[in-house]
């Protein structure tokens, strides 16, 4: 027999229409960027809130004493004098351990359970509870307790002498405590309340700032690690992207049974030994892409004729052989590779022409050109001339050099051209 159960009683959540549930969701995002609030690691008050607490309360203590010494006659010198200031001495320790208790459980309890959990409307009630033991203390206690003034008690000599009847010393003793009427409570009470408020309130500011902060921060980080595996990624499509096309040159010379082919291998080895060692850097010396890039162009006029050799240019200014002007790895190659795979070869005087300077200021101009045979000239340019090469370089150029590149890419019926400009 098959029993019929009753549906599940909807969650409360699912009965608050969207509208809160949007407005929830921004306030959390903000109040609470990390989403760790209640971890131990996120509670722990900075060194700087301690600093901030404690210099706060040295100054109001040093303001009291100040204020009480100045209504002595004169500042006390000895142990006896100082003897009827220590109870008030004393309740301003107290005092100074009853707000920083307040101050530390706003920041490791109110804040977290409150406003870090999007719950606006429980703090003021959470709050009120929470200084409501500070108000009874500060308010109540403190002042039955604490005697509220001291007396000036001048004792004379005997008349002897030419001294007679002049004062000799001058002390202090505390005064007992009075009996509080009921309007000066009410007052004692309402001052007690606005200063447990404003702890409350310096501390729940100064928490939230300190979780803003601390979250655009991890978000800025976020974004720097994902920025990273990115460059990663893109990096690694270059590697096999140029070992296709470097293989296929080495199998045109292997078909052919050409001489050249072990020399082909060995460039091909220096050259992989640069991808794998030398260009796992943010930034490589430009001597050391120089190299790299004639190790690549010595590859490719190995599998051209004699007469084609020449025609490949590269023409290099403003730079030495120790240059160590840094530049990302492999920012050049795309652009060369793109010349020999898309260029004509067969045309002559020069098929293809590198070039590259580097000014004083730093500022480095690369081009690139290439003569486009007659038959591709007569077909439509692709939207992204060079395939997954020169898009895997403009996003790298995105991410590397943000608001400091160029790129111009000008092709016609007869010649292709790609100019890339770094800035310092």
């Amino acid at each position: 027999m098959e029993v019929l159960t009753p549906p599940a009683a909807a969650p409360v959540t699912a009965l608050r229409p969207p509208l809160w549930r949007s407005w929830q969701a921004r306030l959390r995002s903000w109040l609470r960027p990390t989403e760790l609030l209640a971890t131990t690691e996120t509670n722990q008050v900075p060194r700087w809130a301690h600093i901030v607490l404690w210099a706060w309360l040295l100054l109001l203590d040093g303001l009291k004493i100040s204020n009480l010494i100045s209504k002595l006659p004169r500042f006390p010198l000895t142990v006896a004098e100082w003897q009827p200031l220590l109870p008030r001495l004393a309740g301003l320790l107290f005092e100074d351990l009853a707000a920083a208790t307040l101050f530390y459980l706003t920041w490791r309890w109110l804040v977290p359970t409150t406003l870090g959990r999007a719950r606006v409307l429980q703090y003021v009630p959470m709050a009120a509870l929470l200084a409501l033991p500070y108000v009874g203390l500060m308010g109540w206690v403190v002042p039955q307790v604490l005697p509220k003034n001291f007396n000036v008690v001048v004792h004379r000599v005997p008349a002897r002498g030419a001294g007679a009847g002049k004062p000799a010393t001058v002390t202090l003793e505390a005064g007992k405590p009075e009996k509080r009427v009921h309007p000066e409570v009410v007052m004692q009470l309402l001052a007690s309340a606005i200063l447990g408020g404003f702890i409350i309130a310096g501390a729940s500011g100064l928490r939230i700032t300190h979780d803003y902060i601390r979250g655009q921060r991890n978000r800025r980080e976020l974004e720097r690690q994902q920025l990273l595996t990115e460059l990663a990624m893109l990096k690694t499509q270059i590697n096999p992207h140029f070992l296709f096309n470097t293989l296929n040159n080495i199998y045109s010379l292997t078909s052919r049974k050409s001489d050249k082919a072990p020399e082909a291998v060995l460039r091909l080895a220096e050259i992989m030994r640069y991808l794998l060692y030398e260009s796992s850097t943010d930034t490589v010396p430009l001597s050391r892409e120089l190299d790299h890039l004639r190790s690549f162009l010595d590859l490719q006029r190995l599998r051209l004729p004699a007469s084609a050799q020449e025609a490949v240019v590269l023409e290099v200014d403003g730079t030495n052989p120790d240059c160590v002007h840094p530049i990302a790895p492999l920012l050049l190659l795309p652009l060369v590779e793109n010349a020999f795979k898309h260029g004509d070869l067969t045309a002559r005087p020069v098929a293809v022409h590198i070039a590259l300077h580097l000014a004083p200021d730093g500022h480095l101009r690369f081009s690139v050109l290439n003569r486009v045979a007659p038959a591709d000239a007569e077909r439509p340019l692709p939207r992204q001339p060079g395939g997954v090469g020169l898009v895997n370089l403009r996003r790298r150029l995105e991410l590397l050099y943000p608001n400091r590149y160029t790129l111009d890419v000008q092709t016609s019926a007869e010649q292709h051209r790609v100019t890339l400009v770094l800035l310092s």
